[in-house]
């Protein structure tokens, strides 16, 4: 029991002026201690859900903390604190041969509210307020990550249900194709950073496609350094874009490559890993000839089991393909291989061997694959696509459930870059100091490192070592570390920190973009810096009638305004959104369902073949031996 039920209709908090959503509305910047304190409350949730509201927007989350009652056991006070208040016990923090526990989510800060009730008016009043946090607020956007329920969300799992039911269930006037191309031609029209090509076969009137949005635009200004390639289909995706094809010929795939280096800003990729397809790699060479060129680990050892029918020898190549050595170490164990099983005219061998440079670990030392060795990495975003998408999506479909897909891939990737910026990991090294500075400007992921023993040298004061693994992987191995402790250093090295490894290697993008990036990779920063800028616009705009509908004024005043600028610039006569090739309607006929590769199943064409199932006693329909009627009048004679 509490004073929300024992009171009720002693204050009427029906002025507007007295509620403390107006106080909000005035800006959260804007509000002074004495303005908080001073707010009055007509229930216990009441004041919980201003203080809920209060710390989302300035960004941090909250919990329940101190309760007190009187002794008739009414609450008559209550008070919340900051989520990151107290401090959390490190359980192995002496042990250095443990693992990572999970991250400390505590910094002991002092952020805190109490209200409490007044007998004398009836109302909660503010008892304590303390602001100030001892760590970094989360941005307007991130918040959508700190703890909290989802009873505001506004609409049941019923109501999504029966959304989403209705989308799917709506039919297309046009054919699908047609209609597939109209869905991104719309989204290059209001994004002018989304591209996508297509071309059309004259004779089968198909057409290959190939897209990518802003989002994965930036993705590869940061991290297109390294591209996997898997034409096998629903096996692995292309996150920086997709390609959707007739047919799987090297013209074809050069077309693929070559629109994805013209939206790409004609970036080429230093590595690139593929399955092996020789069309593929055909136009690899073609496209990207100075690209480095590696074979997926994964597929060489089933294609190894596949032709080498010798165990021992199957041990000897995987061997030969993953060992650490030098070139002469590997031509030795090849050597041996191929003299002690008697291998040298081995049709499979001498083809691998010609190809060695494209495999064998002793020669892809040093070259930087960031640790990709295998496309197979990619197969949990395989399995989360799948979730999407299966055999009876039509072409139309395809496009929104990929971007459905996508747009929930992005969330989680914020909601793993919210753990990295606002959580602290568990110091298990005995290198406090630099361990700390790790842990402040790397992601959690990269914090796990291997470790291979080699020899250490310094050069012009700058640090390497002869395992190479810093400049096959882009981070510091053992041995740097070592050389780190005996110069007694506090800090990693900039010349062992890699960009694209640290929690700022998008944030960092934008302070380059003028004087490196093409226009389009400019104007994509300044979509998302403005597009950020109006959340916080956008939330107090809906929280009034008023607001709501003076924002909705501005809001065009301010479109038409930034229109005409545009069109009356030179940048729109140089964009030229919509090419006429583009607005043409080029009669593209809708894909035949063909079974995919590996897919031995049947099509949603061959249902018509459905075997009866009939009973084993006398072949008839419609029951089973156990309730066969011959059966039983036999059991009665």
């Amino acid at each position: 029991m509490d004073h929300d039920t024992e009171n009720e209709g002693k204050a009427d908090f029906n002025d507007v002026e007295k509620h403390w959503s107006t106080v909000l509305e005035k800006g959260i910047d804007q509000l002074t201690d004495a303005q908080i304190t001073s707010l009055k409350f007509s229930s216990l949730d009441d004041g919980g859900e201003f203080y809920n509201t209060y710390a989302k927007l300035v960004g941090f989350s909250i919990r329940k903390d101190e309760i007190k009652r009187n002794k008739n056991n009414i609450v008559t006070s209550r008070r919340w604190v900051c989520a990151k208040e107290g401090l959390q016990i490190r359980k192995n923090e002496a042990n250095l041969n443990c693992m990572r526990e999970r991250p400390i989510t505590r910094s002991g800060c002092k952020a805190a509210f109490r209200i409490r009730f007044e007998r004398k008016s009836g109302e909660w009043v503010v008892g304590e307020f303390k602001r100030e946090h001892n760590h970094d607020l989360v941005p307007q956007f991130e918040t959508q990550f700190l703890p909290g329920g989802y009873e505001n969300v506004g609409f049941t799992s019923k109501d999504l249900y029966n959304y989403l039911a209705e989308i799917c269930n709506s039919s297309t006037q046009d054919g699908d194709a047609e209609c597939a191309l109209e869905y991104l031609q719309a989204k290059a029209d209001i994004d002018s950073s989304f591209f996508f090509q297509y071309t059309v076969d004259e004779e089968s009137r198909l057409a290959n496609l190939f897209w990518t949005d802003s989002q994965s635009r930036l993705d590869y200004a940061c991290f297109g350094d390294v591209v996997a390639f898997d034409t096998t289909y629903k096996t692995n995706t292309i996150v920086f874009g997709f390609g959707l094809l007739v047919d799987e010929t090297v013209d074809i795939y050069t077309w693929v490559l070559q629109n994805m280096l013209v939206a790409m800003n004609n970036k080429t990729p230093i590595s690139i890993v593929t399955n092996g397809d020789k069309a593929m790699s055909k136009a690899i060479k073609t496209v990207f000839p100075k690209s480095r060129h590696r074979l997926c680990v994964w597929h060489l050892e089933r294609n190894a089991f596949a032709n080498l029918h010798d165990k021992e020898v199957y041990k000897s190549f995987i061997r030969c393909m993953v060992r650490y050595v030098t070139p002469d170490g590997f031509e030795d164990m090849w050597k041996k291989m191929v003299d002690n099983h008697n291998l040298h005219n081995h049709e499979w061998l001498l083809e691998m061997y010609a190809k060695k440079m494209k495999w064998a670990e002793a020669y892809m030392r040093g070259l930087f694959f960031s640790g990709c060795r295998s496309t197979q990495r990619c197969e949990a975003m395989n399995a989360f696509l799948n979730r999407f998408l299966d055999r009876k999506t039509r072409l139309y479909e395809l496009f929104q459930q990929v971007d459905r897909a996508f747009s929930r891939i992005r969330h989680n990737e914020m909601g793993v870059d919210f753990s990295s910026n606002y959580t602290e990991p568990i110091l298990i090294t005995g290198l406090a100091e630099i361990e700390k500075h790790a842990a402040t400007i790397f992601t959690r992921e990269i914090l796990a490192w291997k470790v291979i023993v080699r020899t250490l040298y310094l050069i012009d004061q700058s640090m390497k070592c002869s395992c190479l693994l810093f400049e096959s992987y882009g981070y510091p191995c053992g041995h740097l570390f070592a050389i780190m402790k005996v110069e007694h250093l506090k800090q990693i090295p900039p010349m062992c920190i890699m960009t694209r490894w640290l929690k700022t290697a998008k944030s960092d993008l934008p302070c380059k973009l003028e004087s490196q990036m093409s226009l389009d990779i400019i104007r994509m920063a300044r979509f998302s810096a403005l597009s950020t800028s109006c959340s916080k616009m956008c939330y107090f705009g809906s929280r009034t009638t008023q607001g709501f509908e003076e924002l909705k004024v501005e809001i065009a005043r301010l479109t038409r305004h930034m229109e005409e600028l545009y069109n009356s610039s030179k940048e729109a006569i140089e964009d030229g959104i919509c090419t006429a090739s583009n607005k043409a309607n080029l009669n593209v006929r809708d894909p035949a369902i063909f079974k995919t590769k590996g897919d031995h199943g049947s099509t949603s064409n061959s249902h018509s073949h459905v075997k009866v199932r009939r009973c084993s006693s006398c072949k008839d329909v419609g029951h089973t031996r156990r309730t066969c009627p011959s059966t039983h009048i036999q059991q009665a004679d």
